[in-house]
């Protein structure tokens, strides 16, 4: 009897401990790729913001696509990049850079999202 209960509960337990591993190494994996996304939007927002004033336009956004690590990463992940033109003064320029990448099944979509803004200065 007291051996039967013992057994009972540890197979409880047992099932109980490898949940907790389970979703654990969910959690993992979900952080692993936000830092890869995070890491990858701010390689985007450092190489756009390195072009001069006048190289930085909505078509040269357009053109910029994701690394290899990235696609690797995020296979069905979907870069966006944005640049806005000054509206008013002083001639600020918004830089967007969002990539979006599926969670999984039954889950919403992930996605990291940078923002910047580039001034004219004199030498630019």
């Amino acid at each position: 009897m007291e051996i039967a209960a013992a057994g009972i509960l540890l197979a409880v337990m047992l099932t109980v401990c490898l949940q907790f591993v389970r979703a654990t190494s969910g959690q993992r994996r979900g952080l692993q790729a936000r830092r890869t996304a995070i890491q990858e939007a701010a390689n985007v927002m450092e190489r756009l913001c390195a072009r001069s004033w006048e190289e930085l336009t909505p078509e040269v956004a357009a053109q910029v696509q994701l690394s290899e690590e990235a696609r690797r990463a995020f296979p069905d992940g979907e870069l966006q990049v944005e640049v806005a033109p000054p509206d008013k003064e002083p001639d600020g320029k918004r830089i967007a850079v969002v990539l979006r990448w599926p969670a999984g099944p039954e889950q919403p979509d992930r996605s990291v999202r940078l923002v910047a803004w580039k001034y004219r200065v004199g030498g630019d």
